[in-house]
């Protein structure tokens, strides 16, 4: 004998490729079989073999730019349904709370990947139900450590990848979740490297370093989340941009093109991770924007 919970959504694909409200089956068949085994892999780690989850359409199709209701059905034994009802409603994690785990409703796994940017946690530290996760090493954020697990799992982040794949086709910009109307999570095609599944074996910090740099610009972009690739005179290498004030000058329409100079305070971290030495290199803050250099005219 069993008993079931459930929650139903919406996941919304957008961008001037579904104006008519059309999506390709062969990008939207994949995505929706990723987004099943994604709820299955999260609940194996959460719950493990105490529930089961299935996702499905639901008969109805929202109005949206290419809108599916979904119903993520959990299936519990009954010997284990007063879990619920008493002190230990904690242990095991219903279908709305795999739905936050995974962080479609604010937070969790999405939350800690888009504010990792991509980049590996400089430590992580785990106590009791709770872990701190170091960004950098003067900021972390603290999250469940189930969502941890999550982000550990091959499985998950795999799955998580295809569900945003169709974001890579040209004319596909934005994926949602809806639950009740509301807006509660929104991807964009730009962000989606933050969301890649990358080896998650906790980085070994081998040195962190800031000094002041003269950068030369070979391409850059304007997207938010992306890396600029610029060369220090020996090497070519691509750095992210944490300068705030920077990224409000370029939001403002401030002119920046290919061989301008930067002038910044540069952050390398250099790791090692899954047995391989890593370098990531973040333009902490831009210290003076030049023109082209010049060679000097004998």
């Amino acid at each position: 004998m069993e008993m079931s919970n459930h929650e139903r959504f919406n996941i919304v694909y957008d961008g001037p490729a579904l104006a008519e409200h059309r999506m390709d089956v062969r990008d939207l068949a994949p995505a929706l079989v990723a987004f099943a085994d994604l709820f299955t892999a999260a609940n194996k780690e959460i719950n493990g073999e105490a529930a089961e989850v299935r996702v499905q359409v639901n008969a109805t199709f929202r109005a949206g730019s290419f809108g599916i209701d979904l119903v993520a059905t959990q299936h519990l034994l009954a010997q284990i349904r007063d879990m619920f009802a008493g002190s230990t409603a904690t242990a095991l994690a219903n279908a709305g709370g795999i739905l936050g785990l995974l962080g479609m409703v604010g937070g969790g796994l999405f939350g800690l990947l888009r504010a990792l940017k991509g980049h590996a946690p400089v430590r992580i530290e785990q106590k009791g139900e709770f872990a701190t996760v170091w960004i950098t090493q003067t900021e972390s954020i603290e999250v469940d450590a189930r969502v941890l697990k999550l982000y550990r799992s091959t499985t998950v982040r795999g799955s998580l990848e295809k569900v945003l794949s169709p974001l890579e086709r040209d004319g596909i910009t934005d994926f949602g979740v809806v639950m009740n109307d509301e807006v509660l999570l929104k991807v964009f095609d730009f962000e989606i490297d933050l969301y890649r599944a990358r080896p998650t074996t906790d980085a070994v910090i081998v040195s962190d370093t800031t000094s002041r740099k003269m950068l030369l610009i070979e391409s850059l972009t304007f997207k938010d989340g992306n890396k600029w690739r610029v060369h220090d005179g020996v090497a070519t290498f691509h750095a992210s941009i944490e300068d705030e004030e920077f990224v409000k000058k370029i939001d403002a329409g401030e002119r920046f093109g290919k061989g301008d100079v930067l002038v910044v305070d540069l952050r390398q971290v250099q790791s090692v991770s899954d047995g391989k030495l890593v370098t990531d290199s973040i333009i902490v803050k831009v210290l003076e924007h030049r023109l082209p250099l010049q060679q000097n005219l004998l």
